[in-house]
């Protein structure tokens, strides 16, 4: 009896122990299981860091390009220890071939490259490590920037008439024609073994400055002296220094306007002054609007604000190029000269021979004496009436004027964005 009993305690015991081996080899397993997926996790999750770090990077890279081909040319910068022009681009006549490279090195050390290539390096600091967008030699997933292109004669080269433009006045605005060419930047983000490739397409902003007249202004204006508006359309090429009516040789074929236009207050002329424009010298309908800058500049207050806030000058200094934001009076005392955009919200008072080339927009009084130049256009809006003397200024319109120097200095806009 005692047997049975012993016998039946030992199955029972070897059951157990069983038993309880399955169960370590099923916890076993379990944890294996856990630390694999744990495992896995982790390189899912590492592999989506490194990737989502490599996206951030080639959008540092399509920030760089666009930031240089939105600069005007030239735009000099200190970088590392090297200083020079940072802008890019290709003037006209636009080559169809032209393509440029930028490299992981100092802009200075960049790798020669043949043809209509050119090539130049990064605007990092160097002293803080190169995020990857790009190589140091080589053209494979170095960061480019090229014309966009299509082949119309389907001969498989590059033609000029091939060069894909972009003007917001045509419909559809990608034409051949007119317009600033469309630049494909394509850029390789790399962090760790990640790579992320993205491919944009911009241009620079064509910008239409909305004046009326080679003199626009909202109060009634005297002019005396041998002071000289003309409103006909003034190529971009006019010599600086041609008065009306000596500039008939460089009047375009259309977009003529007045040589001054009032919101319909008196405009008066005595002694020398001329006045010469199309469909008429002086236009004082009361049924002419006034526009704001951002009227004028077809922008929303918001991007006026934008542009204002990273003016190229808030003072007077010579030259006076790119936006010049002057908050207050402005008092140019020097035969200086400039282009672009100049601002000033107060009065304005020039002396001497100061020359410029774009828009100018006062929103105060303008009192000028000596002999000032200026093509393209002057907007006043004035204080009060007959507080605007033109002394023996000259003002030409011209719209090419306007438009070359205002979209040279205006940020580029990106039509499309997409990952490769």
């Amino acid at each position: 009896m005692n047997g049975k009993i012993n016998g039946s305690m030992k199955m029972e015991g070897g059951n157990v122990l069983v038993v309880t081996l399955l169960v370590l080899f099923a916890i076993s397993v379990i944890g294996a299981t856990l630390a694999m997926v744990s495992s896995m996790d982790l390189k899912i999750s590492g592999n989506q860091r490194t990737t989502t770090q490599s996206l951030f990077i080639a959008e540092a890279g399509l920030s760089e390009a666009i930031h240089r081909i939105s600069l005007p040319d030239p735009t000099n910068v200190a970088v590392g220890g090297w200083t020079g022009n940072a802008a890019i681009s290709d003037s006209e006549p636009y080559d169809p071939d032209w393509k440029m490279y930028i490299y992981l090195t100092s802009p200075g050390a960049a790798p020669a490259v043949g043809g209509s290539a050119v090539s130049t390096g990064t605007l990092q600091d160097p002293n803080n490590g190169y995020l990857r967008y790009s190589q140091t030699t080589g053209t494979d997933d170095v960061l480019t920037i090229e014309h966009k292109w299509e082949d119309r004669d389907g001969d498989g080269a590059r033609d000029v008439n091939e060069i894909v433009l972009y003007d917001p006045l045509k419909i559809p605005p990608e034409n051949f024609a007119s317009g600033f060419p469309i630049e494909i930047i394509t850029v390789s983000g790399h962090s760790a073994d990640g790579e992320r490739v993205i491919q944009a397409e911009v241009t620079k902003r064509m910008m239409i400055a909305r004046t009326l007249g080679a003199l626009y202004v909202d109060k009634a204006v005297k002019l005396t002296g041998n002071c000289a508006f003309c409103g006909y359309n003034h190529d971009l090429n006019t010599p600086v220094g041609t008065k009306p009516n000596g500039c008939t040789a460089w009047h375009l074929s259309s977009g003529n306007l007045p040589g001054v236009t009032s919101t319909g207050d008196v405009v008066k002329t005595q002694g020398s002054a001329d006045v010469v424009g199309n469909p008429m010298p002086i236009d004082d309908d009361a049924g002419n609007p006034f526009y704001t800058l951002a009227e004028v500049l077809g922008l929303s207050d918001a991007e006026v604000a934008g542009i204002l806030a990273r003016a190229d000058n808030t003072s007077i200094t010579d030259p006076l190029d790119g936006i010049t934001y002057i908050q207050g009076d402005a008092k140019i005392t020097s035969s200086l000269t400039g282009e672009g955009l100049l601002y000033v919200t107060g009065d304005l008072q020039a002396a001497g021979s100061f020359i410029f080339t774009g828009l100018i927009y006062v929103e105060g009084d303008v009192h000028f004496s000596g002999t000032p130049w200026i093509l393209g256009s002057m907007i006043v809006r004035g204080t009060s009436d007959f507080n605007f003397s033109a002394g023996n200024a000259a003002v030409l319109y011209s719209k090419d004027a306007i438009t070359s120097v205002l979209s040279g200095i205006m940020p580029c806009i990106v039509l499309s964005w997409r990952e490769m």
